[in-house]
């Protein structure tokens, strides 16, 4: 979530004309995340959430991450839901951009993780995981470890920039990674991007999932090694045995992973460590001084793909199987 497109008082009353909203409370721009604009909008004395697309051209796709998060809506999962304007339609425009009114969640993100959050995060990502089974769309993964190789290429220079001689390693790290990479995982709608800025928490309890705008078709297995590069290191990027067991406990209690999954674990948390290594790398391209965006500091999943790249077995990360 951030703010690139810039509305007024006066944009904003005429694109909730077509919602039937007329009484403009307040709107205030987000600054969090790099991918779209967002603001959050009080309107006839409710909140909403504001998005407008900057990086999505697809229609096909936006409405593909609409209808996810309707059809997750409908399944007791906490996320937010699109909200039909008079046209039945859940996608307008403002400024001449996509845009849809969201539905706001009530809760916070926590910033101190604890294994009672881990446990949390476990059982809701198995809910989601388990909720899709009748999600038709599919939505191959843009992100996948078939166009690492390319962002490694793209990015050579800023990488020797960021440490010399990085783009060589992260070449041989792609070559052990591909090498490895399962084929035959169980597999489905993921989220892809279950970072703490995008669950929150009343009273320790998951009360919603939010920010659907990565996901698509990859393993499930996938997902939760996200999960664990999100969640089990802590802001001096020391690995948590406590919140990686407790992680994949909630997780199991919820949804079974096989042996395969397990044993997967450790290749499929050195790639999706490379995945976001690299979009931070490639995400400082876009830095200017007008956009009120934070960006993050690609060095955070550097140090944490060179703590995989020494696992080799599940039971190093202190996990019994």
């Amino acid at each position: 979530m951030a703010v690139f497109t810039h509305i007024n008082e006066s944009d904003l009353k005429e694109f909730l004309k077509n919602y039937n909203l007329e009484n403009l409370n307040y709107f205030e721009g987000i600054n969090e995340g790099i991918q779209n604009t967002n603001y959050k909008v009080g309107v006839d004395s409710k909140d909403f959430i504001l998005t407008i697309y900057e990086n999505i051209n697809d229609i096909d796709d936006i409405n593909f991450f609409l209808n996810l998060m309707m059809h997750l809506s409908k399944k007791n999962i906490m996320c937010p839901t699109p909200v039909k304007n008079i046209e039945n339609k859940s996608l307008g425009t403002i400024k001449a951009k996509s845009s849809a009114l969201l539905t706001f969640l009530k809760g916070k993100s926590v910033s101190l993780i604890t294994k009672y959050h881990t446990e949390e995060i476990g059982k809701a990502l198995a809910e989601l995981h388990m909720s899709v089974k009748d999600f038709d769309p599919i939505k191959n993964n843009d992100l996948s470890f078939n166009g690492w190789n390319k962002m490694i290429e793209k990015n050579k220079l800023k990488l020797n920039f960021i440490e010399d001689g990085l783009y060589g390693k992260l070449k041989n790290e792609y070559t052990r990674i591909e090498n490895l990479w399962p084929k035959d995982l169980p597999q489905g709608i993921i989220h892809a991007d279950l970072f703490p800025d995008n669950v929150l928490f009343l009273e320790n309890k998951v009360s919603g999932l939010i920010d659907f705008y990565f996901s698509c078709h990859d393993f499930f297995a996938y997902d939760l090694s996200i999960c664990i590069n999100a969640w089990c290191f802590d802001g001096d990027n020391n690995f948590s045995e406590e919140n990686f067991k407790s992680l994949i406990k909630g997780y199991q209690g919820v949804k079974n992973l096989s042996k395969h999954e397990l044993n997967s674990l450790p290749i499929l948390c050195s790639g999706s460590a490379l995945r976001f290594l690299l979009t931070r790398v490639d995400n400082l391209n876009n830095s200017n001084d007008i956009d009120i965006v934070h960006y993050q500091d690609p060095q955070e999943f550097l140090k944490r793909l060179r703590f995989h790249e020494k696992i080799s077995d599940i039971e190093a990360y202190g996990y019994d199987k």
